[in-house]
């Protein structure tokens, strides 16, 4: 008799414990397991974007992962010892900054989410192999004993790494190749006089036959002095040491200091490893039952963090649609939108963060720019997206792009404003209506009726929020709505100059934050005819 559960999912790592706290929030039965005996406590990836803390607000762990991280403020690059250039992060405008937060406090706050919503991590848990069937997924697991067990799933995620496991039964090609360049990292403490809070690179140009090379350093909470040091190793160097061995301090020491500023001193080394720098990515994402996640989907440069961010993103757009599946909700053409909406953002990070690794091996810069905050990737090109407002200025929000950030809107005997990004997501679809004339009250009753299909087809998937303006939500005929749905005056009028919003015109916000479909006016038939366009269970 197998064991049995709707989703398994192979890896417990960000992306792995990203997709399984999301599906048991969603009350998806889920197991997740790893090959390790316990969670590994390295800095691997540390840089946490924008729209990755956005996601975290999503799931309510975004104040916990600020008070673990910290923010960084600028980026800094010297040229053999003196000051080159300095690029200052916005510290207003975006709905976040850019947080320097440790891969393991990442895992250790996802491993909560999870546990909170009832999942565990099995660890010590390998994935040998897999055979699908029409309906199911047969997982062979093996224990750290080496006995055997077998997993019936319906799906199977794999989230398992560069080195895929999932991937390789898959018979899936993972094109690209890897840099020739080795690198060297270490987690230690750095005793200078820079201030904190700030990444630096320091280049060094070389004299005679020693080659040029760079380092960079990116502070980590834990103590004052704690920073990650990562740089391109010089030939010599580099055949010194084998590729994933732990050079010792001395080691880290004798190679790292000459490129740092005079004086500095290091100690307190927790962690050091050399590496190579792959740029790859899956011919596939999914094939049958079977999806590819994170690093077991691509892998490309570190150059502005964009690694362990585009594979939660990645999570972040499949849990709503397995979530719905697992329902009986949606069909096969929802999940194929995986690979239609993820591989292309995966395709442009790889080929990006290529171009920026080049850039600072030739030149050492580091300039950190807008797309690095991950809140410009949308999915406007997506078969699941549908735009009724043809005529509407293509600079507006239209549907596969996510939602902005809007604030100042006002709820009946709430006495502080409110945020957009408050009433959606969560694992739902929201429905957004915007009314500016009181007494047009077939728009509403178009809207309530609306309300009711919407409803009636997603069930606790459903949400609804009606938009008013000031003029409308002060009218003595306006009663604000029941239990159907919230209505929210637009106090502050950021709803109508963001969304180009007109009388009557309507959105379908997505679970993962992107507009589904627009219309400039609202009907059941419309929505619900996306709606079922998109599923088709």
């Amino acid at each position: 008799m197998f064991d049995t559960t709707d989703v398994l999912i192979a890896g417990a790592g960000p992306v792995g414990l990203m997709l399984a706290a999301e599906l048991r929030r969603d009350g998806v039965k889920v197991r997740i397991i790893d090959a390790h005996d316990e969670r590994t406590f390295f800095v691997k990836a540390l840089g946490v974007t924008a729209r990755t803390l956005e996601i975290f607000e999503d799931l309510g762990i975004a104040r916990e992962a600020i008070d673990a991280g910290l923010w960084l403020t600028a980026a800094e690059t010297f040229q053999d010892g003196a000051p080159a250039f300095s690029v200052q992060i916005p510290r207003e405008g975006l709905p976040y900054g850019a947080l320097a937060l440790a891969q393991f406090e990442t895992e250790r706050i996802l491993e909560a989410a999870l546990a909170r919503n009832g999942g565990h991590v099995e660890y010590g848990a390998t994935l040998v192999d897999f055979t699908e069937s029409a309906d199911a997924v047969d997982v062979r697991i093996q224990d750290a004993c080496g006995e055997s067990r077998t997993i019936r799933c319906r799906w199977l995620v794999g989230c398992d790494g560069a080195r895929s496991t999932v991937r390789r039964h898959m018979n899936m090609a993972y094109e690209g190749d890897q840099y020739p360049q080795t690198f060297m990292l270490a987690d230690l403490d750095v005793d200078w006089n820079l201030p904190r809070g700030r990444m630096y690179r320091f280049n060094a140009s070389g004299a005679g036959d020693a080659g040029s090379t760079t380092l960079a350093a990116l502070p980590v909470r834990g103590s004052a002095r704690r920073y990650r040091l990562s740089m391109v190793l010089l030939a010599d160097d580099a055949a010194r040491h084998t590729l994933n061995s732990t050079p010792d301090f001395d080691e880290v020491q004798r190679i790292m200091l000459p490129i740092l500023p005079k004086g500095t001193r290091l100690s307190s080394m927790r962690w050091s490893s050399v590496y190579r720098v792959s740029h790859r990515i899956a011919q596939h994402y999914a094939r049958g039952r079977v999806f590819l996640a994170g690093d077991a989907a691509h892998i490309h440069p570190p150059v502005g963090g964009q690694g362990m961010n585009t594979g939660l993103q990645d999570a972040h757009n499949l849990a709503w649609k397995l979530a719905l599946a697992v329902r009986g909700l949606a069909g096969e053409s929802l999940l194929a939108s995986y690979e239609a909406e993820r591989r292309p953002v995966g395709l442009d990070v790889v080929e990006q963060t290529s171009r920026a690794m080049n850039t600072v091996l030739a030149h050492g810069e580091i300039r950190p720019a807008m797309r690095e905050t991950q809140l410009l990737i949308g999915y406007r090109g997506s078969p699941i997206v549908a735009d009724e407002c043809a005529e509407i200025a293509s600079e507006l929000p239209a549907p596969g792009d996510r939602v902005p950030e809007v604030g100042g809107l006002v709820q009946a005997f709430i006495g502080h404003a409110q945020r957009l990004q408050d009433h959606i997501g969560r694992g739902r679809h929201t429905l957004l209506g915007y009314i500016d004339d009181a007494a047009d009250g077939a728009r509403i009753a178009a809207f309530d009726a609306t309300v009711d299909a919407w409803r009636g087809a997603l069930g606790t998937a459903a949400n609804a929020l009606l938009i008013v303006s000031p003029d409308v939500a002060n009218a003595p005929s306006f009663e604000p709505s029941g239990e159907a749905y919230r209505s929210l005056s637009d106090r502050a009028g950021e709803f109508a100059a963001a969304f180009g919003a007109k009388h009557g015109m309507t959105w379908v916000v997505r679970p993962d934050g992107h507009i589904g479909f627009r219309s400039a006016s609202c009907s059941p038939d419309a929505v619900v005819g996306w709606l079922e366009h998109v599923l088709r269970p």
